[in-house]
């Protein structure tokens, strides 16, 4: 099966089981399942509000305030470019996130995707061994 990904760092794509072990994934009779072959989920889920003109709209209420879509795109992008021209991450790295849900860590999350990482949150409630296994692999 020929794989389609931007991913410089192979480290997930290797990790997977055979090909053969996969679900099958036929959604082709499924219109709203209809996605390109390659997309980015950032662009899917926050881009295409700012493209769409409704980035004023709310996207988070939290006890500090609320934030808009543009407010989380901005954020976001700072994030992304600081991954990429000042830490070097690039496509396929992995990227653990630890901390509080709120705007920022949504925000990181979405700028780790952007950048073309892997996303590896974990809770605050893990302890030392967890985290030790997670950041081992």
């Amino acid at each position: 099966m020929a794989e389609k990904t931007g991913h410089v760092d192979r480290f997930c794509a290797e990790m997977l089981p055979p090909a053969e072990l996969w679900p099958v994934r036929d959604w082709s009779g499924i219109p709203e399942l209809a996605y390109p072959d390659w997309m980015n989920c950032a662009g899917e889920l926050l881009d295409s509000v700012i493209e769409s003109k409704r980035g004023t709209r709310t996207v988070f209420r939290h006890p500090g305030g609320t934030w808009t879509y543009q407010q989380l795109f901005e954020t976001a992008n700072r994030i992304a470019q600081v991954l990429v021209e000042d830490l070097g991450l690039v496509p396929g790295n992995r990227v653990l996130l630890r901390g509080p849900n709120n705007p920022m860590m949504a925000a990181c999350w979405f700028a780790v995707v952007k950048a073309g990482g892997v996303v590896v949150c974990t809770m605050l409630i893990c302890s030392g061994p967890v985290l030790s296994f997670t950041y081992a692999i």
